[in-house]
Protein backbone atom coordinates (compact mmCIF):
# COMPACT_ATOMS: atom_id res chain seq x y z
CA UNK A 1 0.00 0.00 0.00
CA UNK A 2 2.91 2.35 0.77
CA UNK A 3 4.25 1.82 -2.73
CA UNK A 4 0.89 2.77 -4.28
CA UNK A 5 0.88 6.06 -2.35
CA UNK A 6 4.49 6.73 -3.30
CA UNK A 7 3.74 6.11 -6.98
CA UNK A 8 0.63 8.27 -6.88
CA UNK A 9 2.52 11.00 -5.02
CA UNK A 10 5.36 10.92 -7.55
CA UNK A 11 2.90 11.00 -10.46
CA UNK A 12 1.13 13.98 -8.87
CA UNK A 13 4.38 15.88 -8.43
CA UNK A 14 5.42 15.16 -12.02
CA UNK A 15 2.00 16.21 -13.32
CA UNK A 16 2.08 19.41 -11.28
CA UNK A 17 5.62 20.21 -12.44
CA UNK A 18 4.69 19.70 -16.09
CA UNK A 19 1.74 22.09 -15.88
CA UNK A 20 3.76 25.26 -16.20
CA UNK A 21 1.45 28.17 -16.99
CA UNK A 22 4.35 30.43 -17.90
CA UNK A 23 4.19 31.34 -21.60
CA UNK A 24 7.04 30.08 -23.76
CA UNK A 25 8.40 31.20 -27.09
CA UNK A 26 7.93 27.73 -28.55
CA UNK A 27 4.24 27.74 -27.55
CA UNK A 28 3.88 31.24 -29.02
CA UNK A 29 5.25 30.04 -32.37
CA UNK A 30 2.98 26.98 -32.37
CA UNK A 31 -0.10 29.00 -31.42
CA UNK A 32 0.47 31.52 -34.24
CA UNK A 33 1.52 29.17 -37.07
CA UNK A 34 -2.03 28.93 -38.39
CA UNK A 35 -3.07 32.54 -37.71
CA UNK A 36 -3.92 34.06 -41.11
CA UNK A 37 -2.60 37.49 -40.06
CA UNK A 38 0.89 36.06 -39.45
CA UNK A 39 3.51 34.85 -41.89
CA UNK A 40 5.16 31.74 -40.46
CA UNK A 41 8.13 29.93 -41.96
CA UNK A 42 10.30 27.16 -40.54
CA UNK A 43 13.60 26.80 -42.35
CA UNK A 44 15.80 23.76 -41.69
CA UNK A 45 19.53 24.37 -41.92
CA UNK A 46 19.68 21.71 -44.63
CA UNK A 47 18.20 24.31 -46.98
CA UNK A 48 21.65 25.89 -47.07
CA UNK A 49 23.79 23.71 -49.33
CA UNK A 50 27.24 23.63 -47.71
CA UNK A 51 28.75 21.84 -50.71
CA UNK A 52 28.31 24.86 -52.98
CA UNK A 53 29.83 27.29 -50.46
CA UNK A 54 33.48 28.10 -49.95
CA UNK A 55 33.61 28.06 -46.17
CA UNK A 56 36.50 27.56 -43.79
CA UNK A 57 36.36 25.04 -40.93
CA UNK A 58 35.00 27.52 -38.36
CA UNK A 59 32.27 28.69 -40.71
CA UNK A 60 31.22 25.11 -41.49
CA UNK A 61 31.13 24.28 -37.75
CA UNK A 62 29.00 27.36 -37.06
CA UNK A 63 26.61 26.50 -39.89
CA UNK A 64 26.35 22.89 -38.73
CA UNK A 65 25.53 24.01 -35.18
CA UNK A 66 22.33 25.63 -36.50
CA UNK A 67 19.48 23.14 -36.68
CA UNK A 68 16.49 25.25 -37.63
CA UNK A 69 15.30 28.82 -38.05
CA UNK A 70 11.71 29.74 -37.13
CA UNK A 71 10.34 32.96 -38.59
CA UNK A 72 7.09 34.65 -37.60
CA UNK A 73 5.94 38.06 -38.81
CA UNK A 74 2.86 40.21 -38.42
CA UNK A 75 2.70 42.77 -41.23
CA UNK A 76 1.08 45.99 -40.07
CA UNK A 77 -2.06 47.22 -41.80
CA UNK A 78 -5.43 48.68 -40.78
CA UNK A 79 -6.81 45.27 -39.81
CA UNK A 80 -3.80 44.22 -37.70
CA UNK A 81 -3.08 47.50 -35.83
CA UNK A 82 -4.74 46.41 -32.56
CA UNK A 83 -3.28 42.94 -32.86
CA UNK A 84 0.20 44.43 -33.39
CA UNK A 85 0.16 46.12 -29.97
CA UNK A 86 -1.23 43.05 -28.21
CA UNK A 87 1.22 40.61 -29.84
CA UNK A 88 4.23 42.91 -29.33
CA UNK A 89 3.42 43.05 -25.62
CA UNK A 90 2.95 39.27 -25.41
CA UNK A 91 6.30 38.58 -27.09
CA UNK A 92 8.09 41.18 -24.95
CA UNK A 93 6.66 39.56 -21.81
CA UNK A 94 7.99 36.14 -22.86
CA UNK A 95 11.41 37.53 -23.76
CA UNK A 96 11.69 39.51 -20.52
CA UNK A 97 11.64 36.30 -18.47
CA UNK A 98 14.80 35.16 -16.69
CA UNK A 99 15.26 32.41 -19.25
CA UNK A 100 16.70 34.77 -21.88
CA UNK A 101 19.82 36.92 -21.74
CA UNK A 102 19.99 40.15 -23.73
CA UNK A 103 22.88 40.56 -26.15
CA UNK A 104 21.85 43.75 -27.91
CA UNK A 105 19.09 46.35 -28.12
CA UNK A 106 18.64 48.71 -31.04
CA UNK A 107 16.17 51.45 -31.87
CA UNK A 108 15.99 54.01 -34.65
CA UNK A 109 13.41 55.71 -36.89
CA UNK A 110 10.38 53.82 -35.57
CA UNK A 111 12.16 50.48 -35.46
CA UNK A 112 13.16 48.57 -32.34
CA UNK A 113 15.04 45.30 -32.14
CA UNK A 114 16.38 43.10 -29.39
CA UNK A 115 18.76 40.17 -29.70
CA UNK A 116 18.54 37.56 -26.94
CA UNK A 117 19.88 34.10 -26.31
CA UNK A 118 19.26 31.06 -24.16
CA UNK A 119 22.03 28.81 -22.92
CA UNK A 120 25.54 29.49 -21.71
CA UNK A 121 27.64 32.36 -23.08
CA UNK A 122 29.98 29.92 -24.82
CA UNK A 123 27.34 27.27 -25.63
CA UNK A 124 24.18 28.91 -26.98
CA UNK A 125 21.13 26.76 -27.74
CA UNK A 126 18.76 29.43 -29.01
CA UNK A 127 19.13 32.93 -30.46
CA UNK A 128 16.10 35.19 -30.72
CA UNK A 129 15.68 38.38 -32.72
CA UNK A 130 12.53 40.40 -32.05
CA UNK A 131 11.98 43.49 -34.15
CA UNK A 132 9.09 45.92 -34.42
CA UNK A 133 8.53 48.79 -36.80
CA UNK A 134 5.71 51.27 -36.32
CA UNK A 135 4.82 51.18 -40.04
CA UNK A 136 5.77 47.64 -41.11
CA UNK A 137 4.87 45.38 -38.19
CA UNK A 138 6.78 42.84 -36.15
CA UNK A 139 9.15 39.99 -36.86
CA UNK A 140 10.31 37.24 -34.56
CA UNK A 141 13.21 35.01 -35.55
CA UNK A 142 14.30 32.02 -33.52
CA UNK A 143 17.54 30.23 -34.39
CA UNK A 144 17.79 26.80 -32.77
CA UNK A 145 20.97 24.83 -32.55
CA UNK A 146 23.39 22.83 -30.48
CA UNK A 147 26.56 24.29 -29.03
CA UNK A 148 26.38 27.49 -31.05
CA UNK A 149 29.47 29.49 -30.18
CA UNK A 150 29.28 33.28 -30.35
CA UNK A 151 32.68 33.76 -31.98
CA UNK A 152 31.85 31.24 -34.70
CA UNK A 153 28.43 32.84 -35.25
CA UNK A 154 30.17 36.19 -35.76
CA UNK A 155 32.44 34.61 -38.39
CA UNK A 156 29.38 33.09 -40.04
CA UNK A 157 27.69 36.50 -40.17
CA UNK A 158 30.83 37.95 -41.73
CA UNK A 159 30.68 35.20 -44.34
CA UNK A 160 27.12 36.21 -45.16
CA UNK A 161 28.25 39.83 -45.56
CA UNK A 162 31.07 38.74 -47.88
CA UNK A 163 28.61 36.79 -50.03
CA UNK A 164 30.15 33.41 -49.24
CA UNK A 165 26.76 32.08 -48.15
CA UNK A 166 23.88 32.22 -50.61
CA UNK A 167 20.75 33.31 -48.78
CA UNK A 168 18.47 32.91 -51.82
CA UNK A 169 16.18 30.70 -49.73
CA UNK A 170 15.54 33.62 -47.40
CA UNK A 171 15.07 36.28 -50.11
CA UNK A 172 11.59 34.99 -50.95
CA UNK A 173 10.61 35.29 -47.30
CA UNK A 174 11.88 38.85 -47.14
CA UNK A 175 10.09 39.74 -50.38
CA UNK A 176 6.86 38.29 -49.00
CA UNK A 177 6.85 40.63 -46.02
CA UNK A 178 8.51 43.49 -47.90
CA UNK A 179 11.56 43.94 -45.71
CA UNK A 180 13.70 46.68 -47.25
Amino acid sequence: MKNVFRILGLAGVLLFASCNNEPSLQKYFVDHQEDVDFIAVDVPSSLLDKKTMELNTEEVEALESIKKVNFLALPLNDETKAKFDKESSAIAKILNSDRYETLLRFGSNGAKAVLKYQGEEDDIDEVIVFATHQERGLALVRVLGDNMRPEKMIKLMQSVEKGKIDLKAFEDIARTIQIN
